[in-house]
Protein backbone atom coordinates (compact mmCIF):
# COMPACT_ATOMS: atom_id res chain seq x y z
CA UNK A 1 0.00 0.00 0.00
CA UNK A 2 1.31 3.07 -1.21
CA UNK A 3 0.01 6.89 0.86
CA UNK A 4 1.27 10.02 -1.42
CA UNK A 5 3.16 13.64 0.56
CA UNK A 6 2.53 16.17 -2.19
CA UNK A 7 3.96 20.09 -1.73
CA UNK A 8 4.34 22.96 -3.25
CA UNK A 9 5.18 26.71 -2.12
CA UNK A 10 2.64 29.94 -1.83
CA UNK A 11 -0.63 29.93 -3.01
CA UNK A 12 -2.03 29.74 -0.30
CA UNK A 13 -5.36 31.40 -1.02
CA UNK A 14 -6.22 28.85 -3.72
CA UNK A 15 -8.06 25.67 -3.67
CA UNK A 16 -5.90 22.85 -2.55
CA UNK A 17 -7.68 19.99 -4.49
CA UNK A 18 -7.93 21.87 -7.83
CA UNK A 19 -4.31 23.38 -7.03
CA UNK A 20 -3.14 19.56 -6.82
CA UNK A 21 -4.69 18.73 -9.80
CA UNK A 22 -3.59 21.13 -12.34
CA UNK A 23 0.23 20.90 -10.74
CA UNK A 24 -0.22 16.85 -11.09
CA UNK A 25 -1.47 17.66 -14.96
CA UNK A 26 1.57 19.39 -15.44
CA UNK A 27 -0.56 23.01 -16.09
CA UNK A 28 1.72 26.17 -14.36
CA UNK A 29 -0.22 27.58 -11.90
CA UNK A 30 0.41 31.15 -10.86
CA UNK A 31 0.64 32.06 -6.90
CA UNK A 32 2.42 28.74 -6.43
CA UNK A 33 6.05 29.23 -6.63
CA UNK A 34 8.67 27.39 -9.25
CA UNK A 35 10.87 24.55 -7.82
CA UNK A 36 14.63 24.85 -7.28
CA UNK A 37 15.54 21.30 -7.84
CA UNK A 38 18.96 22.22 -7.35
CA UNK A 39 18.24 23.49 -3.86
CA UNK A 40 15.97 20.33 -3.12
CA UNK A 41 17.76 17.66 -3.90
CA UNK A 42 20.74 19.24 -1.97
CA UNK A 43 18.73 19.93 1.33
CA UNK A 44 17.37 16.10 0.82
CA UNK A 45 20.71 14.81 0.74
CA UNK A 46 22.22 17.47 4.02
CA UNK A 47 19.39 16.76 6.10
CA UNK A 48 18.23 13.02 5.74
CA UNK A 49 21.77 11.72 6.75
CA UNK A 50 21.74 8.49 5.98
CA UNK A 51 19.49 7.65 3.80
CA UNK A 52 19.87 6.23 0.14
CA UNK A 53 19.06 7.63 -3.10
CA UNK A 54 18.76 5.68 -6.58
CA UNK A 55 17.75 7.52 -9.56
CA UNK A 56 13.36 8.26 -8.28
CA UNK A 57 14.13 5.98 -4.91
CA UNK A 58 14.40 7.68 -1.96
CA UNK A 59 15.17 5.22 1.10
CA UNK A 60 16.05 5.72 4.98
CA UNK A 61 18.55 3.70 6.56
CA UNK A 62 18.13 0.21 7.05
CA UNK A 63 16.12 -0.25 3.60
CA UNK A 64 16.06 -2.88 1.61
CA UNK A 65 17.64 -2.20 -1.34
CA UNK A 66 15.47 -3.81 -3.26
CA UNK A 67 12.39 -3.25 -1.45
CA UNK A 68 10.64 -0.94 1.26
CA UNK A 69 10.55 1.15 2.97
CA UNK A 70 10.80 3.37 0.17
CA UNK A 71 9.97 6.81 -1.29
CA UNK A 72 9.18 7.27 -5.15
CA UNK A 73 10.32 11.15 -5.14
CA UNK A 74 8.90 13.17 -8.32
CA UNK A 75 9.97 17.10 -8.70
CA UNK A 76 8.25 18.84 -11.08
CA UNK A 77 8.45 22.46 -11.68
CA UNK A 78 5.95 23.54 -8.86
CA UNK A 79 5.52 20.52 -7.28
CA UNK A 80 6.97 17.72 -5.41
CA UNK A 81 5.64 14.59 -4.71
CA UNK A 82 6.85 11.17 -2.23
CA UNK A 83 5.04 8.26 -2.50
CA UNK A 84 5.99 5.77 0.43
CA UNK A 85 5.55 2.45 0.56
CA UNK A 86 6.20 0.03 3.59
CA UNK A 87 6.74 3.45 5.53
CA UNK A 88 6.19 4.88 8.92
CA UNK A 89 5.10 8.02 10.87
CA UNK A 90 8.63 8.57 11.39
CA UNK A 91 9.87 8.38 7.74
CA UNK A 92 6.74 10.87 6.51
CA UNK A 93 7.96 13.26 9.10
CA UNK A 94 11.31 13.42 8.07
CA UNK A 95 10.21 14.74 4.61
CA UNK A 96 7.90 16.74 5.52
CA UNK A 97 11.01 18.39 7.58
CA UNK A 98 12.41 18.85 4.83
CA UNK A 99 9.83 20.10 2.71
CA UNK A 100 8.90 23.05 5.86
CA UNK A 101 12.81 23.98 6.14
CA UNK A 102 12.28 25.48 2.73
CA UNK A 103 8.97 27.10 2.82
CA UNK A 104 6.97 24.10 1.09
CA UNK A 105 3.74 23.26 2.28
CA UNK A 106 2.24 19.33 2.98
CA UNK A 107 -1.11 18.61 0.93
CA UNK A 108 -2.46 15.09 1.74
CA UNK A 109 -4.42 14.34 -1.53
CA UNK A 110 -5.57 11.16 0.42
CA UNK A 111 -7.83 13.95 2.58
CA UNK A 112 -7.43 16.37 0.64
CA UNK A 113 -5.99 18.56 3.30
CA UNK A 114 -3.29 21.31 3.07
CA UNK A 115 -1.15 21.72 6.28
CA UNK A 116 1.22 24.17 7.42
Amino acid sequence: MSYNLAFWADGDDLDPQQTYAALGDGDHVDGVRPIDAAQLEAALTAQLVGWRRDAHILQPPGADPDGAPAFDVSIGAQLAEFVGYGTTGDHFNAIIDVMGSLGFRLYDPQTGERFG
